[in-house]
């Protein structure tokens, strides 16, 4: 990971997080995990996504139509499909269950959990602000696998990236994705307040850097 720590060293001052705060909630997650007894064997990330083309699902307007197309153009025959939190809702009101949900918790975890029950691995991030969501939800649970933003320790993973999207671009990168594509993204929705909107600038910036897949997006 000698390639990322710089790069959330920037993230923190641009942003003004707290590093401290991050490896707390890591530290949790792995309490909270070992308690409930829920993490799953990271060799299943492996199984469901090395060799194999990974469509991966971000939360934009535009996801419900990209799936559409990418069901017509016969692209789930085979695919992986990783959900990028929210996203995670709009694949079940079309009917599809995600392989794999990458979240920080702050999506509808009524249907997080629920797709989690039908299948769904969940590759949870633990940040400084999402630590009462950790304490919630985690022992909901099944399926788990822990990652963290900062330094990875004691089966806790990092496998880069910022936000939901791009880091299930880098998870699919990491265990060896023959080809990564992009449904549901909108790096400039103007709908999104500041804040959001600095995010998507950064997840753009990180997934146009992304070396480790093929990479393109739905068109």
């Amino acid at each position: 990971m000698g390639w990322w720590l710089p790069v959330y060293e920037h993230i923190l001052r641009d942003f003004g997080f707290e590093r401290d705060a991050d490896e707390r909630a890591a530290r949790l997650l792995c309490t909270l995990i070992s308690e409930a007894n829920n993490r799953a064997p990271i060799e299943k990330l492996k199984e469901l996504i090395e060799k194999r083309r990974t469509l991966v699902c971000g939360k934009a307007a535009r996801l419900a139509s990209d799936l559409k197309r990418a069901k017509e153009r016969r692209m789930l025959d085979g695919s992986v499909l990783i959900a990028a939190d929210g996203a995670t809702s709009v694949l079940l009101s079309l009917k599809m269950v995600p392989h794999i949900i990458v979240s920080d918790l702050d999506g509808n975890m009524c249907d997080i959990i629920a797709a989690n029950r039908m299948g769904s691995l969940v590759v949870v991030h633990a940040h400084g602000d999402n630590i009462p969501l950790l304490r919630e939800y985690v022992p909901r649970l099944k399926n788990v696998i822990p990652t963290t933003q900062s330094i990875p320790f004691d089966e806790v993973y990092n496998f880069g990236g910022f936000t939901d999207g791009d880091r299930c671009v880098f998870l699919a990168g990491a265990f060896g994705a023959s080809k990564v594509v992009l449904l549901g993204f909108d790096f400039y929705d103007a709908s999104k307040g500041p804040l959001k909107r600095k995010k998507l600038m950064w997840a753009r910036r990180l997934i146009l850097g992304f070396e480790g897949a093929q990479l393109e997006m739905l068109k």
